[in-house]
């Protein structure tokens, strides 16, 4: 009997955050996805029964939802021609690293980010981010890192795509390492981010030309295109 395609929902808030990794793995591999965007208001109901009680939450087939979203990254990579995330345990290894690089590079921005979205977790107070004192420190430790840390780990990057070709993180074909790096550095440059410079990269040539390289691939430039349509 002839085998069905399977349907896929990935569920998310209207914003990049953990899930547009996914996305792109998904849009990167040609594989239709239904991409279900909940507001803020619809989490707080849905949030007491999600599993895990967070979101990215992934439906296979209309099954049980699957939660952590490396690990519905990983699984969609593996999906089209599944070059996205090789199996060969060589190939599937370098792609890993670059993974565990890019995680190395969010835990070096995370107390810049989150001293002004979760300040209780840093032991500061609900309104911290809202105080003079508060601005102020969230501003000094985003500084310092677009001065002291960004540019080390663009360099790390800058070396790791050089070494491997000039193309793409891995080589010279996108993999889901690439899917995580676009948005991950393309943040960096949309100005939402409060003290953070939009020319932040520029000075980084590699980086730049690697992300006019990764939006120019055409399933990647067509589901921007269309994003953008959608505003």
């Amino acid at each position: 009997p002839q085998r069905t395609m399977s349907t896929y929902k990935l569920t998310y808030f209207n914003i990049a955050g953990a899930a547009e990794k996914v996305r792109l793995a998904f849009v990167l591999t040609g594989t239709p996805f239904e991409d279900e965007r909940v507001s803020f208001d619809q989490w707080k109901e849905m949030k007491a029964t999600s599993k895990f009680g967070q979101l990215p939450l992934l439906t296979v087939d209309g099954g049980a939802p699957i939660a952590q979203s490396e690990a519905m990254l990983r699984y969609v990579g593996r999906l089209g021609d599944g070059s996205l995330y090789p199996t060969d345990p060589a190939a599937a290894l370098r792609v890993d690293e670059a993974v565990g690089l890019a995680g190395d590079f969010d835990r070096s921005f995370m107390p810049g980010l989150y001293m002004a979205l979760r300040p209780k977790v840093y032991g500061f107070a609900e309104d911290f981010p809202k105080t003079p004192e508060g601005q102020e420190r969230i501003k000094a430790v985003r500084t310092a890192f677009c001065t002291e840390t960004l540019p080390g780990l663009l360099d790390q990057y800058s070396k790791l795509i050089e070494e491997r070709g000039g193309a793409f993180i891995c080589g010279a074909q996108p993999t889901i390492a690439d899917c995580i790096l676009l948005p991950q550095l393309s943040k960096f440059t949309a100005g939402y981010i409060d003290h953070i410079p939009t020319t932040c990269l520029d000075g980084h040539p590699v980086i730049v030309a690697y992300l006019a390289r990764m939006n120019a691939l055409p399933a990647v430039a067509e589901y921007y295109a269309a994003a953008a349509a959608k505003k």
